[in-house]
């Protein structure tokens, strides 16, 4: 019947609740009838003792020791109590002492006790089953002190146990049971919860395939329904799950991509069979292998260190040598709970032959545009020699050679960007960076742009904060960024237009603006203004003589300094370029050498 635990705790607690009501009754019964017993004695032995000393007084007076002896006789017989009569001295006069009395009581220490009371009090011996009461005796002329009388209460006493023995087997009768049937109660209406109860255990282990008995009659027949109902559902749901999880599994297992997941203390949760078959991985424990130990690779440990200690995701390039040297694309992505980083999610992008790919592509422009810039020099030559014959003729040869020369000097800009960003981009221009001084920078070039800005009745606006302090920079490289920047400033800008430059310190950098008031970029085209070879326009910026490379220079330059740039434009109105280079480059660090 205990076989559930809470039935068996359910049953425990009325045990307790039983014990404590039928103890608590039978403690009450005894006192009551403890008191009640004590009442009758009392009321007994003032009864007895009052006939005693109306009986004797009579006697007492008259002062004849033979009828007092007789009289306590007689009397002690017919009440059946003993006698005991002290002097005025509190001696022992008479005594009678009936057969009922312990023979004990005779003793002299006993009635030496039993004198030592005081008067008019009521005294009941357990130990001799007797009570007494001792009552003084004010008799004129008569050496009497102190009457005591004596009754047992054997029989009495007898009674009231036995009386107290019966309610105490009703007690126990009746505590047997209401436990019994209490029991039986409780095990009717929670076997039924409890074997829900484990029910529903087995949902929270996962198993969904028990269900609950939903005939029973004593109240847990909606709770079985609700339990079996939120078992179907969760039943359904696990297969939801479970799909989804296979559907997930195989789509992680045949991607390209590495995949892999590490928990903060760098062991592998999951890796997918591109990563085990790319890293060479033939079986894995996930949740007990180190990531360190299954890939030996420095750089990667070092990421995924950096990863947790600044709990910040990021994409980087490294090298990976076995078998073969790989050029590895990794993207590391926090997995967080509440808030909580638990983990780190790392893909790998294999693009070792997209790189090679790149490299010979530009490795391909860079030749095609040195090799067109020699025979293009040789025509500028040629074609500048026949200008200065034909300058002073003038005519159809002399418009035809100047027509020449202007897109032989157009070809010779585009040959000169594309070897500048091609350079740019190979890290060719891998030039010492050392502390600048931006107005020492841009002393040489002003001249320039304020010429170029009066050829065009333009403005040109100057604005260097004072005391700007030094960038760590390249000459050359700066230099290419302003005169791009203002290039483009100036040859989209309006004639009577505004040019202006300002420099000026922002916390730990360099800013530098450039606007115009010039014809402005539409919205959509913000996003595409830095690729190369982008044009807004291409008819009207083939006509200006813009190569489509000058804005893709700058972004190349401005991500050599770990810079930012930043555009604000509005067509008809003009443009303004920011750019915010450090002050001080940091250094790079030993995790990003295969970037």
């Amino acid at each position: 019947m205990l076989k559930h635990k809470p039935v068996f705790k359910a049953c425990f607690l009325l045990f307790l609740l039983l014990s404590v009501c039928f103890f608590s009754a039978f403690y009450y019964v005894h006192r009551t009838l403890k008191s009640h017993h004590v009442t009758l004695l009392d009321e007994n032995i003032l009864s007895k003792s009052s006939a005693v000393y109306n009986s004797l007084k009579n006697v007492l007076q008259g002062n004849d020791r033979g009828k007092i002896v007789s009289a306590c006789e007689d009397i002690g017989n017919l009440l059946k109590v003993g006698i005991v009569i002290t002097d005025a001295a509190g001696s022992v006069a008479y005594t009678s002492l009936n057969k009922n009395i312990p023979e004990t009581f005779t003793e002299d220490n006993v009635l030496a006790r039993l004198l030592s009371g005081g008067e008019n009090t009521i005294f009941h011996d357990k130990l001799h089953r007797v009570s007494r009461i001792s009552l003084p005796i004010a008799i004129p002329d008569v050496d009497i002190k102190l009457l005591v009388v004596i009754s047992p209460f054997e029989h009495a006493h007898a009674a009231i146990s036995a009386v107290s023995k019966k309610i105490t087997v009703c007690l126990l009768i009746l505590f047997a049971v209401s436990a019994a049937i209490g029991f039986i109660i409780i095990e009717r209406i929670l076997s039924p919860v409890a074997e829900i109860t484990g029910i529903a255990r087995n949902f929270l282990r996962g198993d969904f395939t028990m269900r609950a008995d939903i005939s029973s009659r004593n109240g847990t027949k909606e709770l079985a329904k609700a339990v079996n109902t939120m078992g179907n559902r969760l039943q359904a749901q696990q297969q939801i799950i479970s799909d989804s999880e296979k559907r997930l599994t195989a789509i992680i297992n045949n991607m390209n991509d590495a995949i892999m997941v590490v928990d903060l203390q760098e062991r592998i949760l999951l890796i997918n069979n591109t990563a085990m078959t790319f890293f060479g991985i033939a079986e894995i424990t996930p949740g007990r292998d180190y990531l360190w130990e299954r890939i030996r690779n420095e750089t990667l440990q070092i990421l995924v260190k950096q990863t947790m200690k600044t709990n910040t995701g990021f994409t980087t390039e490294i090298e990976y040598a076995s078998p073969k040297k790989k050029l590895l694309q990794t993207q590391f992505s926090l997995l967080q709970k509440d808030n909580n980083t638990i983990g780190i999610l790392i893909v790998f992008h294999d693009i070792t032959d997209l790189r090679k790919l790149e490299n010979t592509r530009k490795e391909f422009v860079a030749n095609v545009s040195h090799e067109l810039r020699t025979p293009l020099t040789s025509i500028r030559g040629y074609v500048e020699t026949l200008l200065e014959n034909y300058a002073a003729g003038g005519g159809h040869t002399y418009n035809s050679l100047k027509v020449i020369m202007k897109h032989t000097q157009r070809l010779d800009n585009l040959i000169k960007d594309i070897l500048e960003l091609s350079k740019l981009e190979t890290n060719e221009l891998k030039m010492e960076l050392h502390e600048l001084n931006i107005y020492e920078c841009i002393e040489d070039i002003l001249p320039t742009y304020k010429e170029h800005c009066e050829e065009k009745k333009q403005s040109f606006r100057l604005h260097i904060s004072q005391n700007l302090p030094t960038v760590e920079s390249n000459e050359y490289l700066l230099r290419q960024l302003l005169t791009n920047l203002l290039d483009n400033a100036i040859k989209y800008t309006h004639e009577s237009g505004d040019i202006r430059l300002s420099i000026s310190p922002a916390e730990e950098t360099i800013q530098i603006e450039v606007s115009d008031t010039g014809i402005g970029i539409p919205h959509e085209h913000i996003p595409r203004i830095f690729e190369r070879f982008y044009r807004i326009d291409p008819a009207r910026s083939r006509e200006m003589g813009g190569t489509g490379l000058g804005l893709s220079i700058v972004k190349h330059i401005v991500n050599l300094h770990n810079g930012a740039i930043k555009l604000k434009s509005t067509v008809g109105k003009g443009s303004t370029f920011t750019v915010i280079l450090p002050q001080k480059q940091e250094k790079p660090s030993a995790a990003f050498d295969g970037k």
